[in-house]
C-alpha cells in the first residue's frame, strides 16, 4: 500500500515542515536514502500525536547532520560510536530534536550487555528493533510511498500486539521487559502470547542489568501519562517483584491518584514514595541510592519511617496547632500528602489542616526580633523561636476552631 506523506509533514511544525523538505532534496542530491522509522510511523498509522523523530540513513549520517547545521541555526549534537546525530532548535512550542541515525547492525556478545554496532543498510536496521511494531518504516521523499514492514509490524498493530522478533530478544536486552511494558500501557497493546512467555522466561536477566541502563527505561515507564496502568501490568508480569520485591495493588493505584489530583507535576516521587512503602527502610533506601535518584526524593524516601513512627501521636485528640506544626515541619509537604493517603480519615483530615492552614503561616518573631531585644546570639534562638512560634499557632487556632 502506498502512503502519502503529506498528512504526516503537515501536522509538523512550520519549522520541522522547512527542515524535512531541505532534507529530502539534500539527501537526494548527496545519493542518500532517508527512512521514517519506528515510533513515529507506528503512532502516525495508529492516528496518534506523534512525537520524537527519528529517521534513518542508508549512509553516513553525521555527515548530512553537518551539512544541515551549515544550513540551519541548530544545535548539534553527535555520537560517532554509533552514527547518529542529534539537532535540536526552538520553535513556538519550545524545544524541537530529530535524530539522523545511519542505518546500522547490532549483536551481542553477552546477556544483558551493550551491542556491538556495525553499520549496515535498512533491512539489517530494522532487525536489530525491539518489537514488530516499531520495525516500520517510510521513505522520505515527495511522492506516495510504500510501507516498509519486514517483521509484520502492521498487521500487530492492527490486533493490538507486542511482538518481540526473535526469541533471545529480551535476554539479549533485558530494558525490552520494561519497553514492553511501557508499549502495553500507552497503546493499550497485549503481548502476544509467545512474547509473554518469553518475557516470563528473561525476569531473572533484569539482575543482570546495569542500574543506569534500567533507570533508562524504568524512569521513562513511571514518567509516562500510562505509568500507573504500567506499574499495574509490572505488577501482573511478576517485573516489580523482580527487580523490588515489592508490587502495585488497586489500594496504591488509588492512593497514587488521589495524591496526582493535586500534586500531578510530582508524578515521579509520588510513585518512588509509593513503591519503596511496600519495602523496609534499608531495602528501601537501597533501591533509591541504587538507581541515583535526585536528592529530595532521596531525603523523603529516608524520612518515611521517621513519619509513620508518628501514627500514635497524631491520632491524639489534644494535639494543639503548635505541637503538630512542630510535629510535621521537618517533613516536605509532599511526603505527608504521599504518607497520609493510606492513613485514617483522622489523620488526613490533621495533616490537611496543617498543610492548608498551619504551615504557609509566616512566623511573626525573627531571629532579628531577638537581636533588637539584646539577646545574644546562640543555642537558645531555637527554643526561643520555637515557643514564640508554637504559642503564635495555638493563638491561631483559638482564633479559628472551625478550622480544624
Amino acid at each position: 500500500m502506498l502512503y502519502d506523506l503529506n498528512p504526516f509533514l503537515r501536522q509538523a511544525s512550520a519549522e520541522l515542515q522547512q527542515r524535512l523538505q531541505w532534507l529530502i532534496q539534500t539527501a537526494d542530491t548527496q545519493g542518500l536514502a532517508c527512512y521514517l522509522v519506528g515510533g513515529c510511523v507506528r503512532d502516525w498509522l495508529l492516528e496518534r500525536p506523534v512525537g520524537d523523530i527519528d529517521i534513518v540513513v542508508e549512509g553516513d549520517a553525521i555527515m548530512l547532520a553537518e551539512i544541515w547545521a551549515t544550513v540551519w541555526p541548530d544545535q548539534l549534537h553527535i555520537h560517532p560510536p554509533f552514527g547518529t546525530a542529534t539537532l535540536s532548535w526552538q520553535d513556538a512550542a519550545g524545544v524541537c530534536s530529530l535524530d539522523l541515525i545511519s542505518a546500522r547492525s547490532e549483536y551481542y556478545p553477552q546477556p544483558a550487555a551493550l551491542p556491538v554496532v556495525s553499520f549496515a543498510n535498512l533491512a539489517a536496521d530494522l532487525a536489530r528493533r525491539d518489537f514488530t511494531i516499531n520495525c516500520l518504516a517510510l521513505r522520505l521523499a515527495n511522492q506516495p510511498t510504500l510501507l516498509i514492514d519486514p517483521q509484520h509490524g502492521y498487521a500487530d498493530l492492527q490486533q493490538s500486539l507486542i511482538r518481540v522478533l526473535h526469541d533471545q530478544s529480551f535476554i539479549d536486552d533485558p530494558t525490552r521487559i520494561l519497553r514492553a511494558i511501557r508499549f502495553a500501557a500507552r497503546l493499550n497493546f497485549e503481548l502476544e502470547p509467545q512474547t509473554a512467555t518469553l518475557l516470563q522466561q528473561a525476569l531473572p536477566w533484569l539482575d543482570q542489568t546495569t542500574p543506569a541502563r534500567l533507570w533508562n527505561e524504568l524512569g521513562l515507564l513511571l514518567t509516562e501519562p500510562s505509568a500507573l496502568a504500567a506499574l499495574s501490568l509490572a505488577d501482573s508480569w511478576g517485573v516489580l517483584g523482580q527487580l523490588f520485591g515489592s508490587g502495585w495493588s488497586s489500594s496504591l493505584n488509588q492512593q497514587a491518584e488521589m495524591v496526582l489530583a493535586s500534586q500531578p507535576d510530582q508524578q515521579l516521587a509520588i510513585v518512588w514514595l509509593l513503591l519503596m512503602s511496600q519495602l523496609s527502610p534499608s531495602a528501601a533506601q537501597t533501591q533509591t541510592q541504587r538507581f541515583s535518584l535526585a536528592k529530595p526524593i532521596r531525603l523523603m524516601v529516608e524520612q518515611w519511617p521517621e513519619l509513620a513512627a508518628l501514627v500514635a501521636t497524631l491520632n491524639r485528640t489534644t494535639l494543639a496547632a503548635g505541637q503538630l506544626d512542630r510535629l510535621l515541619s521537618p517533613f516536605a509537604p509532599l511526603l505527608l500528602e504521599v504518607w497520609a493517603s493510606n492513613q485514617a480519615t483522622s489523620i488526613q483530615r490533621r495533616i490537611k489542616y496543617y498543610l492548608q492552614y498551619l504551615r504557609p503561616i509566616a512566623s511573626a518573631l525573627t531571629g532579628r526580633d531577638l537581636q533588637a531585644q539584646g539577646i545574644a546570639a546562640g543555642p537558645q534562638y531555637k527554643t526561643l523561636l520555637a515557643e514564640a512560634r508554637e504559642g503564635q499557632l495555638d493563638q491561631f487556632e483559638r482564633e479559628n476552631p472551625n478550622l480544624c
